[in-house]
């Protein structure tokens, strides 16, 4: 039962990290007298410089200008390259600088033009472009930050602006691909192909919406255009995956509840044997959409195989009885009917889920697995224990106790914090970390106490002579 593995997240490595701008930082004009000009730009034209300056134009000689210091952040590639950059004077200790700005100053910035657009309305196309990007901007960061509602506000704000923005709607639909909503996805990425066709970015995301959605010969058909248009290593990966999934399931048979969509091989495992999962895990799903207050917005995808057909698919070791990948796969191994062993790989594989859509795909392996086993009714055996104490008595240094993953050590732990915590607290673990906050900072906030001091703790509990 392999842990989930790491989300692929799209508008990070197709888009986000690659072109985020900061459009904020004016560049300083040094004068040979000692003054200076901040320019929000400037050009050179013959002889002289042509500063723009909140919405006035002052022009210089260019032998007045001793050097120009560029901001630290980069402009909206929109606007342009600044002429002759290559050979202006730069204060090289000033562009070392790559602080981004904070929020207040990206808000004051846009404060500032939405009054020079009223102020100064033969310049509210450049002032227009420039809000445009701030608002981009700070979605990105937002996005980056898991602040998704915020995200989505200033992608609406800039959408405002420009209905057609590329950018913004990419990063729109990222942001609701990222919640969970996928149809609101899929429509702001379909409408905007009707206006970016060539749009790899958004080719690429849809791409992964599709998948999503099984929807696999549509998933293929944009990521390989994208392909066409700009090959990337990272979808050559999606296309090749799914490739070898889809030639296993093409063929299977499809069936769908009310929070599940069921794909299975029919000619394997009757009607019987599907209407058996679909009611066991139909039954199931209110209990966890209680234990961890969530409720999954879209249908789990639920791929059931015969036995070597999933190992084809999912090139898993053998050793695997099942694995969440963003879907549920599990081998029938050629049963007509569920059985006890059948219940807790299904159940245990969507706990998986319910634990990557909690915490918004950033649960690590460990605590993943630790709750799935917990979830399903495993519990450590005395074995177990007596192996995890001689583990702990042993361990040198002792701060490195527990900081590597096996699935005995996981549960054991776990198990530890449910008694210790109560599972609710490990719940708002979870949603501390869908909300950006990192594992050991969000451990602290919710239990008072470091990792290290609760594995500490879990390894004395161990102990024969622990009271625990």
């Amino acid at each position: 039962m392999r842990a989930p593995r790491p989300a692929l997240c799209l508008i990070c490595s197709a888009f986000l990290l690659g072109s985020l701008v900061h459009p904020l930082a004016a560049d300083v004009i040094h004068l040979t007298n000692g003054g200076s000009i901040e320019a929000d730009s400037w050009e050179q034209s013959g002889e002289d410089l042509i500063i723009h300056q909140d919405g006035a134009t002052i022009v210089i000689p260019r032998a007045d200008v001793s050097r120009i210091e560029a901001s630290p952040v980069r402009r909206d590639p929109r606007q342009g390259e600044r002429p002759d950059d290559a050979a202006t004077p730069v204060d090289e200790s000033t562009a070392s600088s790559t602080a981004a700005p904070s929020r207040d100053e990206v808000l004051n910035r846009i404060s500032k033009l939405r009054r020079r657009i009223h102020d100064y309305p033969m310049a509210r196309a450049e002032n227009t472009m420039q809000l445009l990007a701030l608002h981009n901007y700070l979605g990105e960061r937002s996005y980056l930050g898991r602040d998704y509602d915020d995200a989505l506000a200033q992608f609406k704000a800039a959408l405002d602006l420009d209905r057609e923005d590329a950018r913004a709607q990419l990063g729109q639909a990222a942001t609701y691909f990222a919640t969970g909503q996928d149809l609101y996805a899929r429509s702001i990425l379909e409408r905007a192909l009707a206006t970016h066709s060539d749009d790899t970015r958004l080719l690429t995301l849809l791409g992964d919406v599709y998948n999503s959605q099984e929807r696999p010969e549509d998933a293929l058909e944009v990521w390989e255009k994208a392909q066409s248009l700009h090959p990337d290593d990272s979808v050559t990966r999606r296309i090749e995956t799914l490739r070898r999934q889809h030639a296993v399931d093409q063929s299977y048979r499809r069936s769908d509840a009310a929070h599940f969509t069921l794909k299975y091989d029919g000619d394997r495992a009757g009607p019987e044997l599907e209407a058996e999962i679909l009611d066991y895990l139909e039954n199931r799903f209110p209990d966890l959409v209680t234990r961890f207050d969530y409720y999954p917005i879209q249908p789990i995808v639920v791929i059931v195989y015969p036995a070597r057909q999933f190992y084809q698919a999912t090139l898993a070791d053998a050793n695997v009885a099942g694995l969440f990948d963003g879907k549920i796969r599990v081998p029938s191994g050629g049963l007509r009917s569920l059985n006890d062993e059948a219940r807790k790989v299904l159940l245990h594989e969507l706990a998986h889920a319910f634990i990557a859509g909690k915490s918004r795909r950033t649960a690590p392996r460990w605590l993943h697995e630790g709750i799935a086993q917990l979830i399903e009714g495993k519990t450590t055996s005395p074995a177990a224990q007596r192996d995890l104490a001689a583990e702990f008595s042993a361990a040198v240094p002792p701060e490195s106790w527990g900081s590597t993953f096996s699935y005995p050590s996981s549960l054991s732990f776990v198990e530890y914090l449910d008694r210790r915590e109560g599972f609710f607290r490990l719940v708002k673990i979870l949603d501390s970390m869908a909300a950006g906050i990192g594992m050991e900072e969000a451990f602290l906030d919710v239990t008072r106490y470091t990792l290290e001091e609760l594995r500490r703790s879990w390894g004395e509990s161990l102990l024969p002579e622990s009271g625990e």
